[in-house]
């Protein structure tokens, strides 16, 4: 896997995208959905899919996207998707981070940091005092052929990525029995939202202005220091 250059990404697409304006929720889409993309591009793993049919016959049938129900030359359903869905959703989980927190800190000057490394229950600490969890992956990524792959179920939306949220806010929640511990994401489905309970403080679609602000102000209200 190449470096990928994840700091650069956010800076570069904050600058594009949202600088001083004011913030929208097509601007905080479009910021979220290249700062993906920009990662992807870096790593090279796009979703690819193979025939081994035609590999079978010593022919190399591969193409970008979805793999589809038959080999479009030999018509074989030998057709699989290429490995790349665990690279891909480690780029794209680390993009996502990258993006949430140089978001909360150039915008709200919020002091949002990475988790040291052996921490596992969540990626971003405003202070040692808040935790927040960033659950993010594109809904559609650009092929270097310029065809598009749409994929399934981003964000919150994929129910093993909620279940995994959930199990951290739990272990979290253990050795912290005050502190918030928000989830961030940029596709929310209609049952998770205004979703809490008493290990998820609050779930919030950052692709919405409204929601953003609506963290920041919670964030800002738990920071130590602030009146109860």
């Amino acid at each position: 896997m190449p470096n990928i250059r994840y700091n650069d990404i956010a800076a570069a697409n904050y600058s594009r995208f949202i600088g001083r304006t004011l913030l929208t929720n097509d601007r905080l889409r479009h910021y979220f959905d290249a700062c993906f993309q920009s990662a992807i591009d870096e790593a090279g793993c796009y979703p690819v899919w193979a025939c081994v049919g035609c590999i079978g016959n010593g022919k190399a049938t591969a193409a970008f996207g979805n793999a589809p129900r038959r080999c479009p030359i030999c018509e074989s359903p030998k057709v699989f998707e290429v490995a790349t869905f665990q690279s891909r959703a480690s780029v794209v989980g680390n993009a996502f981070e990258r993006a949430v927190r140089h978001l909360l800190t150039a915008r709200f000057e919020l002091p949002a940091t990475p988790t040291p490394g052996n921490t596992h229950t969540h990626d971003i600490e405003v202070t040692s005092a808040i935790a927040i969890e960033t659950k993010g992956s594109p809904r559609r990524l650009l092929n270097p052929d310029q065809s598009i792959t749409t994929l399934q179920r981003p964000g919150l939306e994929r129910s093993d990525t909620w279940k995994k949220a959930q199990a951290n806010a739990a272990n979290y929640r253990r050795n912290n029995r005050r502190n918030p511990f928000f989830i961030v994401s940029n596709a929310v489905p209609p049952d998770l939202v205004g979703y809490r309970s008493d290990d998820i403080t609050g779930i919030f679609n950052i692709t919405q202005a409204g929601r953003v602000n609506a963290l920041v102000n919670e964030v800002n209200a738990a920071l130590p220091g602030q009146p109860n």
